[in-house]
């Protein structure tokens, strides 16, 4: 869906503090959601810039489909680029911090995997990962979004040996749901363990 549970909103302005990343990218930005509690957090909060030209954190964001791109997300992003994130993050440049919301689960797992080693790859510090956690988070194709369709279920248990902070939430209908912080470091050290 273009949108998430509210639930995180707390944990990720709290990694955010954490954090102070001076770039972000926001990839599946949907209906701009993370980019304005960025932009608040970083730019209008912590650094008493509220008027656009006095913004001084670039923030970008990926989505795949287009139809949810509105103006409101245009007056909040310095550069939205439209296409697959997994194509699309090879050609554009490196941040202080990614952030995948609710990205990973519209991936088969082992190009999830591979998604994930991308995102390393162009990130100078930390990831932000949030998604459903277990199998009840059926869904289909939605709002004519054939991207949509959950292809892959996820653990906390997966993300855990390279996650630095957590936060977990209780959706009474469709199970946990999870905010994780992710030094890079930490991730390609894992990752190397695992493939050789």
């Amino acid at each position: 869906m273009p949108t998430s549970p509210y639930c995180h909103i707390e944990t990720l302005a709290a990694f955010l503090i954490f954090i102070r990343p001076t770039s972000v990218l926001d990839i599946g930005l949907g209906n701009g959601k993370i980019g304005f509690i960025v932009r608040d957090c970083l730019d209008v909060t912590m650094g008493e810039r509220y008027k656009r030209s006095d913004w001084k954190v670039i923030l970008d964001g990926i989505e795949i489909f287009p139809d949810y791109i509105q103006d409101h997300q245009k007056a909040i992003y310095n550069k939205i680029f439209i296409g697959n994130a997994f194509e699309y993050i090879d050609v554009i440049g490196v941040y202080d911090l990614i952030i995948a919301g609710d990205v990973l689960e519209h991936f088969e797992k082992n190009k999830a995997w591979s998604f994930l080693d991308k995102c390393a790859a162009h990130c100078n510090k930390y990831l932000i990962l949030n998604l459903p956690l277990g199998e009840k988070w059926e869904q289909p194709t939605i709002y004519g979004n054939p991207h949509e369709k959950h292809l892959s279920s996820w653990t906390q248990e997966e993300l855990a040996p390279f996650t630095s902070m957590k936060q977990i939430y209780s959706c009474k209908e469709a199970g946990d749901y999870g905010c994780f912080l992710i030094k890079k470091e930490d991730y390609l050290s894992y990752r190397q363990q695992q493939t050789g």
